[in-house]
């Protein structure tokens, strides 16, 4: 079983997790979502955003307990939750990929005794085309 963690934008150019379940996922999976307005950029920003930050540290760390998911999946996007927050208003694409793989790399830290895999995707979809960028750690030093 895998666990996504993504934004809820529900505007039509976002809908992640409809995006996700066409393309990310197998039909038939069954998967478990941690889903809220941001997503998972409170992982990267604890300091602007505590309370989102606990309360998503808490659902993955229950969802690692109990449910021993094999793989974290964190999927992220141009997401406009930054430009609620002062010191991350105007926040460039470029560092919102990066903060998708600060992420990955914290989690893939907490998580590793437990042999879960942490992968990372940065939604690049299209009006015609959905697709999704896999991130990995050299990725943040070519998206300066």
């Amino acid at each position: 079983m895998r666990l996504f963690i993504y934004c809820a934008d529900p505007r039509p150019e976002a809908s992640l997790g409809r995006k996700i379940n066409e393309v990310l996922i197998a039909q038939g999976e069954q998967v478990m979502r941690l889903c809220c307005f941001g997503g998972p950029i409170a992982l990267a920003h604890p300091k602007e955003m505590a309370q989102t930050f606990a309360y998503m540290t808490d659902q993955i760390r229950f969802a690692v307990k109990c449910f021993s998911p094999e793989e974290i999946v964190i999927v992220g996007h141009d997401c406009g939750f930054y430009n609620h927050f002062v010191a991350l208003k105007g926040t460039s694409v470029a560092q919102k990929r990066k903060d998708i793989i600060v992420v990955m790399e914290l989690l893939k830290k907490r998580y590793a005794r437990n042999d879960v895999t942490v992968r990372a995707f940065f939604d690049v979809s299209s009006e015609d085309c959905i697709k999704f960028e896999p991130l990995h750690q050299n990725t943040a030093k070519l998206a300066v």
